[in-house]
């Protein structure tokens, strides 16, 4: 027998339930924003798990042995906690980010939120960052992971990957659903709090967020990057002196196979935009690790080629030319040139052509014209 599963033989599980319970009622009481959300997720008692969880469908588990010794207010803290993971959807927003370091972004934004709306008491040993309550886990995730997947400290365990309850990845359908019913029941609890005049203004701000959703420009890039990402699972294009076959290889990460970025380099791009396209290369090679980056500068013709891999880190671009605008050029060098893209993403303004054919699938980041004739558009607003 483990030492946790003896130590938890030795808890006084009906007082825990109890210390729970009228932790439970007095969120309802004092901060029923909260309270009226936690009410709703069914707890599992556990050795399972080592402190607490909560999974992308709303089931909370709790480690008896773990909560056994706090207090009523540190209880009201830890479900709150787990209540926050779950409305705002942090397991489904995971992707193909280190489970670990999203975690400890997640705790930093929820922590200092609890903190601010004076709900219980925080757990010591939790992660803790001023100020993060106005700052999503993204960024967080983004400026703090140190690179090797364990994130600047906090416990960083209590978010598991977007499964259901018998541990079978979800799929796209089953994330959406399970994202809307999180936003509906994040705006029943906010009405119940507002109702009778407790709800913070931090919350408030938090839930309008929710309803009134505006995505950033590299959020959707970036999650259709992802969507290419073949999870730990590669087929990679062989090497020259491997012509038989191309077998699966496990990466270290994730990663994706050949992609290529256009940079619009006519003068009509300014330096602020390319300073972007710069950030946002430096996210695709960390976040999907392709097998090869190809960066191919065009104004009216191809006026630079770059390849960058992940071990480039951190690259930088450099403006090739000033000229007119022609997007063809790319696609033609591309294909002259041997390059198999998964994906083509030309950066642009849009002020040019786009009537004519290729057989790449096509992403169009653009910070002018979204009148383009085929592929996907995004429009960049910073």
């Amino acid at each position: 027998m483990s030492a946790v599963a003896m130590q938890n033989n030795q808890v006084n599980h009906a007082e825990v339930e109890r210390k729970v319970s009228k932790a439970k009622a007095l969120l309802i009481l004092d901060h029923p924003f909260f309270g009226t959300a936690v009410s709703k997720r069914p707890i599992i008692y556990t050795d399972t798990v080592p402190t607490a969880a909560m999974t992308g469908t709303g089931q909370m588990y709790i480690n008896p042995a773990f909560v056994e010794p706090m207090t009523v207010r540190q209880l009201m803290f830890l479900l709150a906690h787990e209540g926050l993971h779950y409305m705002l959807c942090h397991s489904l927003r995971l992707g193909n980010r280190r489970a670990y370091a999203w975690n400890v972004a997640c705790d930093k934004v929820i922590n200092d939120t609890l903190i601010d709306c004076k709900v219980g008491d925080f757990i010591e040993g939790g992660v803790y960052m001023d100020g993060a309550r106005n700052s999503s886990a993204e960024q967080l995730y983004d400026a703090n992971d140190d690179g090797d997947g364990n994130g600047p400290g906090g416990i960083g365990n209590d978010v598991g990957p977007p499964c259901d309850d018998g541990g079978q990845p979800l799929d796209d359908s089953q994330i959406h659903q399970l994202e809307a019913q999180a936003k509906i029941d994040a705006i029943q609890s906010a009405k119940v709090a507002k109702a009778v005049g407790k709800l913070p203004g931090a919350i408030e701000r938090m839930v309008d967020e929710l309803v009134n959703v505006t995505t950033p420009w590299h959020i959707i890039l970036e999650r259709f990057m992802e969507g290419k990402v073949r999870d730990n699972l590669s087929f990679n294009r062989p090497s020259k002196r491997f012509t038989t076959a191309i077998l699966p290889s496990h990466d270290t990460k994730p990663s994706m196979g050949v992609a290529a970025l256009v940079i619009d380099s006519s003068g009509s791009v300014t330096a602020d935009e390319f300073d972007m396209y710069n950030a946002h290369i430096n996210r695709v090679l960390h976040t999907c690790n392709p097998e090869v980056l190809h960066v191919i500068y065009c104004d009216t013709h191809v006026t630079g080629h770059d390849e960058f891999t992940v071990e480039d880190l951190p690259v930088s671009i450099k403006t090739k030319a000033g000229g007119g605008t022609a997007f063809k050029p790319a696609f033609d060098y591309i294909d002259d040139q041997g390059i198999d893209p998964e994906v083509v993403v030309y950066f642009t303004d849009g002020y040019a052509d786009s009537d004519f054919t290729t057989k790449h699938e096509t992403v169009w980041l653009t910070t002018g014209s979204t009148n383009f004739k085929f592929g996907t558009v995004i429009k960049f607003e910073e």
